[in-house]
C-alpha cells in the first residue's frame, strides 16, 4: 500500500454543533501508523449490524469518519466475518482508507439462543432452558435457551437475570433441573443472542473457549488488523493467544491483541494485562454488571489510567451515544461524558448499538467526529494497527 490518502468527511452533523463555521467538507488522511509514535488522537470504531450491512452503508460510515470496524463473533461465525472483512477492505481501498478491522471473540459469556427479536411485552412467564434450545415466543409457555456457562448452577428463586448491558431483566420464580421459569421485569425486545448474567453472582470465566482457540488459529490467515479477547483477567491469556496465532504458520505480522477489561478481576490486573497486550478495551457494559453502580466510575477510571501509564492505547465502549439510536438529539449526560473522554485524550471510542441497529449511524459518527475536533486532539491520520494493512496484497 502506498502513502496515506484522504477520505472526504461531509458537512458537519448539524450547523448548530459547529456554529456554522464549516463551510466546506473537511478532509482527513487515512494511512499507516507506528504505535511507537502514537499520538493522543481519538479513533472512532463502529460495530457491524443490520444498520451497516450493505456496501453503501459501509461507504457512508467510512466517509463520515469511522476509523475502525468491529466484527462481533457472538452473532456470526469467524469464517463468515473474515469473508465480510475482505469485502469491506475492498470498499475501503476504493475510498482511499485503511480502517482497522477488529474480530471480537465472545469468550465464555452465557447468551440467549434467539436468532430473532424476542419480545417480552405482554408476557408474564418465560421458560428459560439450561441448554442451547431454539427460542419459541409463540409457545403456550414462551421459551428460550441458553448457551455458554452453566447458568443452572447459579440460579435460585428470586435471582434477577440481567440481559445485555442492563436494558432488560427477568426474575426467577421457579427452578427445575433443566430449566427455570422467570417473570419479565421489563417489556423490551431481547436482541439476537444477547448476553445474560445473574445480578450479584459471578460465574467462573474461561480464559479462552474452544471456539476462541479455533478462531485464533485461523486468524493470521485473515485480513483482520486485531482481535479483541473478552473477559481478560490475566496476562497469561494474552500470551496463550499469541502462541496460538504464532503456530498457525501464516506469514507476515500477527494481528494485534486488544484485551477487553470487563470484570473486577480484570481491572485489578490491568497493568500487567496492558503490558502484555497491544491495546485495552474498557468494556463498560459487563463491568457495571460485575462491580455494581457505586464502584463503576472509579474502576473504569483506574483502567484508563493504568493502561495509559503503560503507554498502550485505550478504547472505551459502548453506549456512548446510544440515545441517538432513536432520538434526534443525544442525551446531555452522554454528550458530556464523551466530550470529557476526548478532552482526556482517549485513544478510541467504540460505538455499538448506534451503528448496529440505530437509525442514525452516519449522523452519530458525524457528531462524534465534530466533538473530536472540538474537544480532542483531532482525527488520527493513520490506523492504530498499520502492520496488517502494510502486508495486504
Amino acid at each position: 500500500m502506498s502513502g496515506p490518502t484522504a477520505c472526504s468527511i461531509p458537512r458537519s452533523f448539524d450547523a448548530r454543533w459547529s456554529g456554522g463555521r464549516h463551510d466546506r467538507p473537511t478532509t482527513f488522511a487515512c494511512g499507516d501508523h507506528l504505535r511507537s509514535e502514537r499520538r493522543k488522537m481519538s479513533n472512532i470504531i463502529i460495530t457491524l449490524g443490520p444498520s451497516t450491512s450493505t456496501k453503501e452503508s459501509i461507504e457512508r460510515v467510512l466517509v463520515a469518519g469511522a476509523d475502525g470496524i468491529r466484527f462481533p463473533a457472538s452473532k456470526f461465525s469467524p469464517a463468515s466475518l473474515a469473508q465480510r472483512a475482505l469485502e469491506i477492505a475492498d470498499t475501503a481501498r476504493a475510498l482511499g482508507c485503511s480502517p482497522d478491522l477488529y474480530l471480537d471473540l465472545p469468550g465464555s459469556k452465557t447468551r440467549f439462543t434467539n436468532n430473532d427479536g424476542f419480545d417480552l411485552a405482554g408476557l408474564s412467564r418465560v421458560r428459560v432452558n439450561f441448554a442451547a434450545t431454539a427460542a419459541d415466543r409463540d409457545a403456550e409457555l414462551p421459551e428460550i435457551g441458553l448457551t455458554g456457562t452453566q447458568m443452572g448452577q447459579l440460579l435460585e428463586p428470586g435471582d434477577v437475570m440481567v440481559v445485555g448491558d442492563g436494558e432488560d431483566a427477568l426474575r426467577v420464580t421457579e427452578m427445575a433441573a433443566d430449566h427455570c421459569v422467570a417473570e419479565p421485569l421489563t417489556q423490551g425486545v431481547l436482541g439476537r443472542r444477547r448476553g445474560v448474567v445473574v445480578q450479584g453472582k459471578v460465574p467462573p470465566v474461561t480464559a479462552l473457549t474452544d471456539d476462541d482457540v479455533a478462531a485464533l488459529a485461523a486468524l493470521p490467515a485473515t485480513i483482520f488488523s486485531a482481535v479483541i479477547l473478552s473477559f481478560v483477567e490475566s496476562p497469561d491469556t494474552i500470551a496463550q493467544a499469541k502462541a496460538i496465532m504464532a503456530k498457525s504458520g501464516a506469514g507476515g505480522p500477527l494481528p494485534a491483541i486488544v484485551a477487553k477489561i470487563e470484570t473486577k478481576l480484570g481491572a485489578e490486573a490491568v497493568g500487567e494485562i496492558a503490558e502484555a497486550a497491544d491495546a485495552v478495551l474498557l468494556g463498560r457494559g459487563d463491568l457495571l454488571l460485575d462491580v455494581g453502580e457505586l464502584d463503576f466510575y472509579d474502576v473504569g477510571k483506574s483502567v484508563i489510567k493504568e493502561t495509559d501509564r503503560r503507554g498502550r492505547p485505550v478504547i472505551v465502549g459502548t453506549q456512548l451515544l446510544n440515545s441517538l439510536s432513536g432520538s434526534w438529539l443525544p442525551n446531555r449526560s452522554e454528550l458530556a461524558y464523551v466530550s470529557h473522554l476526548l478532552e482526556k485524550g482517549i485513544d478510541g471510542l467504540l460505538l455499538s448499538q448506534e451503528t448496529t441497529i440505530g437509525h442514525q449511524p452516519v449522523r452519530t459518527i458525524e457528531l462524534l467526529r465534530q466533538l473530536t475536533a472540538r474537544y480532542g486532539k483531532g482525527r488520527p491520520e493513520t490506523p492504530m494497527f498499520p502492520a496488517r494493512w502494510e502486508s495486504r496484497p
